[in-house]
């Protein structure tokens, strides 16, 4: 029988492809002098086209998660599966691990990655966590947290606090690692990271050295809300 809340999804879906397929110009535009502004003349979603495409597929994902308690929801599952093969990808890294890695962990470590995934790219600037628009490393994981639902501390250290620490074998993808004032996401394979790097640089994608990943700490953010009781 046809619902009306599956016809809805669907339209969801249907929406979301539309907004990630490239536009094609009706008319060509004269960028001479005197030529009207380019933003004045860009249809809807043109600005959502200039975000990285790994973040564009994140937001698409992200959506449907966010719609329900489900995250076997079919639509969901394939909506994260592209995320996750593009993730693989640029990485060099096994996309079905990748995506067994996901599936494995919880609804709100699963919201939090792909929260910090439509971040990437996103300028760096010390003490901010505006999406879109600057992030620092510890506000990068605020704010993937805070989307989950979770009340992450917005400070490096404490979000290494020692009652939310896990073994390295233990982690899973959302968690995170960090040492001294530096903290990241783990993606949930091997030391696949993303992270907001100092010196004014973006939000990106990093495989963390062996010998990093062995002296770093791990701890698991959903863990903050035993120790709070």
């Amino acid at each position: 029988m046809f619902r009306a809340a599956t016809a809805r999804r669907a339209l969801v879906a249907l929406a979301a492809v539309a907004l990630l397929t490239p536009l094609t110009p009706a008319h060509a535009v004269d960028h001479s002098a005197g030529a009207s502004s380019i933003d004045s003349l860009q249809m809807p979603g043109a600005r959502m086209r200039k975000i990285n495409p790994i973040s564009q597929k994140a937001i698409v994902a992200l959506n449907f998660i966010q719609r329900t308690e489900n995250i076997n929801d079919p639509l969901y599952l394939a909506a994260r599966k592209v995320v996750s093969d593009a993730v693989a990808a640029k990485m060099s890294i096994d996309a079905v691990a990748l995506d067994k890695a996901w599936s494995r962990a919880p609804r709100d470590h699963q919201i939090a990655v792909l929260a910090a995934l439509t971040q990437l790219d996103v300028r760096y600037l010390e003490g901010k966590e505006s999406p879109y628009v600057y992030m620092d490393c510890s506000g990068l994981l605020w704010y993937a947290w805070r989307t989950a639902g979770v009340d992450m501390p917005r400070q490096a250290l404490s979000q290494l606090d020692r009652h939310m620490r896990v073994e390295r074998e233990d982690a899973i993808a959302g968690d995170i690692s960090g040492e001294g004032t530096h903290v990241q996401m783990y993606l949930g394979v091997g030391n696949a990271m993303v992270h907001a790097p100092f010196n004014r640089k973006t939000v990106r994608l990093k495989m963390m050295s062996e010998e990093q990943a062995l002296r770093v700490i791990w701890t698991n953010p959903s863990l903050i809300a035993t120790y709070r009781l």
